[in-house]
């Protein structure tokens, strides 16, 4: 019986131990299964239930640790999903990969696209990126690189490729070994646009500085330089890297310095907002050029104030100026001493400028015609004109051809204008210059041209026609010797009188051709000269007698003696033609002074005819004679040829008359300095 009690104990022990056994086994079975609840609920000091209480107890304490590792773990979905990060997973055996739902979302693919394997990212990877890619990859895996990080582009499933950060670690084996990659994804795309954009626009900023012809500077604010783009070194031959932080005042011309400074301090120191003006910087041949300077101070990316500006070049920009206003400035010069007029036009067809010369000519003021229409400028000057003779229509003037005005007022004159446009750079009219010459002299100069060769031709033609009659009536006839001999006599004389006017004429046109260039001019005594003059003029004396009134001594004077002599026979000629009723011929000598110097004058009077004052006045001109009868032989050029000799000697031609009592000539030649020294003359 006790056997059997003890044995019935012995299977209610072992059945009570199997079913607190099993009550662990199921609890365990459940926690394993993913149950955080499954508890064993055993109590009591035995061994089976201190093994329930001690599962009890860790599995409370893992209860508790995946709470807080689920916590983690939603904290961790959410920090993924609010950085927009992909997450991979890759296992280096077998190549398995884990991809996260963003991973493949970033590259436009739904959650069960991708195959879980290494391949699906190494093939996404741009061919120009992958070789960096698996350089780092295998660097990261030799434990060459703490991390593994590379930016490179990944294809999308459509087709483009997207930028993107990949950062992973590598986990070890206890030999060091990487078993498996455990990494994140970032999409840079938009960070590498910014870069790519911001690359551009340093390269474009770049291309610009380097680019510029003008320099570009920066400064501090005691204007020490601390940036110059190339274009420095293009204009002024400095090297940018030797000039950066000397003084800009270094290099500036010493005229301009300190008003260049000085305003460059206002600058920096706030007193004037921009800096503008113009200065002249040393370049590296010692040579200054010029450049406009604009400045303004502000601060830079640290706050310092600093100075930022731009020279331009302004060297052929003032070359240009100088030689513009040097220009206008001989225009001006010309226009200003100009004889002839100008009147500038401007392209609206008003009177824009005119030159001192129109204005003697017209005696207007300048208010009265400048901004005047040509009409109106027309009307203006038909007023100074001869009605008989209508101006041109101004406006309709013809460019290259010549017009005459014939102005009444204020003084006669004959003038000559053209017209000429100024074209502009288009091709049109820029405006028009109208030019004014006064030809009243050459109109005198034609008129009288034309009265000489008339005059000319009548007295050649006079003794021409006398030699011609007479020569040929002694070939027709038979005279006398008595007869004969007088009409040779005729024609011998009227020879004398045409040889003389060709002479003289011949005389005339040398000097007008040579001016004394043929003289022979050299200081001589005067009382030799006039004694063979004298003595060379026949003075008939059943009529007309000579008197000299000369004293013993007179001075040496510049001439050539045989023009001289031709003078004086002129005049003794004409004192006894135009005396034919005889008298005295007076022969004296005076003296006067004439600036800084002394002349001798030799008066030859005589008591004939005499002249009126308009007579005396065109007794210089050619061909001109006091006695219009023809009674008086003469070519009317001896006393032209008379001024014009004494004219060469520096000398004077004086001539006083009255009619009825006479004339007298004073040929006045001046004494060389030398000879009134010697003389004692004062």
């Amino acid at each position: 019986m006790t056997t059997i009690a003890a044995l019935l104990f012995f299977l209610l022990v072992c059945f009570l131990a199997v079913r607190r056994l099993s009550r662990i086994e199921l609890a365990l079975q459940r926690f394993g299964e993913g149950n955080p609840d499954s508890r064993a609920g055993l109590r009591g000091w035995g061994p089976i239930a201190r093994l329930g209480m001690r599962f009890d107890q860790m599995a409370e304490s893992m209860a508790i640790e995946r709470g807080h590792l689920a916590e983690s773990e939603e904290r961790l979905k959410f920090a993924l999903r609010g950085s927009d990060i992909g997450i991979w997973d890759w296992y280096l055996e077998g190549g398995r990969t884990y991809y996260s739902p963003r991973w493949k979302s970033l590259l436009g693919y739904a959650e069960d696209e991708l195959v879980a394997h290494a391949e699906e990212w190494l093939k996404r990877v741009h061919p120009e990126d992958l070789a960096v890619v698996m350089d780092r990859l295998k660097e990261h895996m030799a434990g060459q690189s703490e991390f593994f990080v590379s930016e490179h582009r990944l294809r999308c499933k459509n087709g483009s490729y997207l930028w993107v950060l990949e950062r992973g670690v590598a986990i070890r084996n206890a030999e060091g070994g990487a078993v498996r990659m455990v990494g994140a994804l970032s999409d840079i795309s938009r960070r590498k646009a910014v870069e790519a954009a911001l690359l551009r626009s340093k390269e474009e900023y770049r291309s610009v500085i380097e680019g510029v012809t003008q320099i570009i500077f920066r400064s501090d604010a005691r204007g020490r330089l601390i940036f110059l783009n190339p274009a420095w070194t293009e204009l002024t031959g400095f090297p940018v890297g030797e000039s950066l932080n000397s003084g800009l005042a270094d290099f500036i011309h010493g005229d301009d310095r300190l008003r260049i400074m000085t305003l460059f301090r206002d600058t920096a120191e706030g007193r004037l907002p921009t800096l503008a003006c113009e200065l002249r910087l040393l370049c590296i041949d010692g040579r200054s050029r010029w450049f406009s300077l604009h400045a303004r101070a502000g601060l830079d990316a640290e706050g310092v104030l600093i100075v930022a500006g731009v020279l331009s070049d302004l060297d052929a920009q003032k070359a240009t100026e100088m030689a513009l206003t040097r220009s206008n400035g001989e225009r001006n010069a010309i226009l200003s001493l100009s004889p002839d007029g100008f009147v500038l036009i401007d392209k609206d067809g008003r009177v824009a400028y005119v030159n001192p010369a129109f204005l003697a000519m017209t005696q207007f003021a300048p208010a009265e015609v400048v901004g005047l229409s040509l009409h109106l400028l027309e009307r203006r000057m038909a007023q100074l004109c001869d009605p008989a003779k209508p101006l041109p229509a101004f406006a309709g003037m013809r460019e290259g051809r010549a017009y005459t005005l014939n102005l009444q007022k204020p003084a006669k004159l004959v003038i000559r204008s053209l017209v000429r446009n100024i074209p502009n750079d288009m091709g049109g009219l820029h405006g028009q210059v109208m030019y004014f010459r006064d030809i009243t002299q050459e109109s005198e100069v034609d008129r009288i041209k034309s009265e000489f060769l008339s005059t000319a031709a009548h007295e050649l033609r006079t003794p021409m026609a006398s030699i011609f009659g007479f020569s040929e009536l002694l070939l027709a006839r038979e005279f006398d010797a008595a007869t004969q001999r007088d009409l040779i006599q005729t024609i011998h004389r009227q020879t004398q009188n045409l040889i003389n006017l060709v002479n003289e004429l011949l005389d005339l046109a040398r000097i007008e051709a040579r001016g004394g260039k043929a003289f022979k001019m050299q200081e001589q005594e005067l009382s030799p000269l006039l004694l063979n003059a004298l003595a060379g003029q026949y003075v008939p004396p059943e009529t007309h007698r000579l008197e000299l009134d000369l004293p013993k001594k007179l001075p040496r004077v510049i001439v050539d003696g045989e023009k001289f002599q031709q003078c004086l026979a002129n005049v003794l000629s004409n004192a006894i033609k135009y005396s034919p009723r005889g008298g005295e011929v007076r022969v004296s000598v005076s003296r006067r002074q004439a600036g800084p110097g002394e002349q001798v004058g030799l008066a030859i009077r005589d008591q004939g005819l005499g002249m009126t004052p308009d007579q005396i006045s065109h007794i210089f001109d050619r061909f001109y004679r006091a006695d219009a009868s023809g009674a008086i032989p003469g070519s009317g050029l001896g006393m032209s040829l008379v001024k014009e000799i004494m004219d060469i000697f520096n000398g004077e031609v004086s001539v006083s008359s009255q009619l009825g009592e006479g004339t007298e000539v004073v040929l006045w030649l001046p004494v060389p300095l030398s000879v009134t020294a010697e003389a004692g003359v004062s």
